[in-house]
Order: C-alpha cells, then sequence, then structure tokens
C-alpha cells in the first residue's frame, strides 16, 4: 500500500504577491487623484460622497430619470 503526503506552500504566492501589487496600486492612484483635487472619493468619505450622488441624482431627475435611479442605486450601495 502506498501513502501519498500532499504539501502545501507556506510562503506567499505569485497570487498574493500580484493582489499586494494591485492594492499598492490602488491606494497610490487614489493618493494622486486626492493630491491633485480629483473627484476621487476617498475611503473615509463614504457618507460624504453618498449624500453628494444623492443630490446628484436628485438635480437630474427632471432630465433623466434613469439616470438619477441608477446614482440613488450606488449611492446605497
Amino acid at each position: 500500500m502506498n501513502a501519498a503526503t500532499i504539501t502545501q506552500a507556506q510562503e506567499p504566492t505569485l497570487r498574493h504577491d500580484i493582489g499586494a501589487l494591485f492594492i499598492a496600486a490602488r491606494n497610490f492612484c487614489e493618493e494622486l487623484f486626492t493630491a491633485h483635487g480629483g473627484w476621487f472619493v476617498r475611503r473615509d468619505d463614504a457618507l460624504a460622497g453618498r449624500r453628494e450622488m444623492l443630490a446628484l441624482a436628485a438635480e437630474s431627475e427632471v432630465h433623466s430619470p434613469n439616470l438619477a435611479a441608477e446614482l440613488r442605486y450606488f449611492a446605497n450601495r
């Protein structure tokens, strides 16, 4: 009778390294947009961003009801 041993890598794999790279790139982009006064909503300003999206939805209700519905949907996510 044969016994098979399955070993798993204990070190981070290439998938983990690539995931960390994408997270670092996203954080860099957030800081870049913020430094240039961009429109990018930061994670800690999520409530302010939600209010802003709801205000935009209210403004666009008359001329584009579909856009207003989409903005409300995204604000509530």
